[in-house]
């Protein structure tokens, strides 16, 4: 499949993340999920109160839920799930629609190096992708297999960053699709469509959007190799095909043009 060139995320466009002075020493044995029975008891009363509350955001935001029979495959086994990253919610509205199944989230290492807010991270069942570029992916792929094993599901954002408000897909990093091979995990593509909202004709405050959250088809990585390399071109056309299925769902519910690929095809709308 043809890789359409998709800009990497401006500088100007990256939240700046403030006071991140826990600095995280991943020289010392760091657990990135709890899957302890104590922790479970501590967490989900919270997971469930923050559940209630984003249900009551999601009626704020008039959030419409699209695709739910792509759904189905999250109640029989682990999955990796993938979504653009273009509100504070976005992730919040993710772990509400699968709740009770258990989503663990990906989030910046220097995200957990702000006091007070590390808890709360924790609290939300996130956990930090290392910075190290050589031996991040490592870190966290044992973790993520033992939470795909017992059947709970892990959230990526391909992206990497928050572009508060944005519909351009940036460039992807291959981190979800390499550990969706790794472990043999399908992976469910998300995405999210934001509106501006009117009434009486009159464009609303940019930042009461209306928001849609469409489910894709689960896509299935290639088996695993017997000789144990990375099949590279296949990892980089599932990629591809989530981030023309995003465009394509984004162009599609705001009315646009349907974008095309490298070759000139239209997208379809389906995975």
């Amino acid at each position: 499949m043809n890789r359409k060139q998709r800009r990497e995320i401006p500088k100007e466009k990256l939240f700046v993340v403030v006071n991140d002075t826990k600095k995280i020493d991943f020289t010392k044995k760091f657990e990135f999920i709890y899957f302890d029975f104590w922790f479970q008891l501590l967490d989900y009363p919270v997971v469930a109160f923050l559940t209630l509350v984003a249900a009551l955001c999601s009626l704020y935001f008039s959030l419409q839920v699209i695709g739910r029979k792509n759904k189905k495959i999250l109640r029989r086994q682990g999955c990796i799930t993938v979504s653009n990253h273009c509100h504070y919610f976005d992730t919040v509205f993710a772990g509400m629609i699968l709740f009770p199944q258990r989503l663990y989230i990906t989030s910046a290492q220097r995200n957990f190096e702000v006091p007070y807010v590390r808890r709360l991270l924790r609290l939300v069942r996130a956990f930090p992708i290392p910075a190290r570029p050589h031996d991040g992916f490592e870190m966290i792929a044992g973790p993520v297999g033992e939470a795909l094993r017992r059947g709970h599901h892990v959230h990526f954002l391909p992206e990497g960053e928050l572009v508060y408000g944005s519909q351009e897909i940036y460039r992807f990093k291959s981190g979800a699709f390499r550990m969706a091979y790794l472990h043999q995990a399908p992976i469910v593509p998300m995405c999210y469509v934001l509106t501006p909202r009117r009434i009486f004709g009159r464009l609303q405050n940019p930042h009461w959007p209306k928001m849609r959250l469409v489910f894709g088809e689960p896509l299935f990585p290639p088996a695993r190799r017997p000789d144990e390399t990375l099949p590279q071109e296949e990892i980089n056309g599932m990629m591809e095909k989530v981030a023309l299925w995003m465009e394509a769902t984004i162009a599609k519910y705001q009315g646009q043009t349907i974008p095309q690929t490298a070759a000139g095809v239209p997208v379809d709308q389906t995975i």
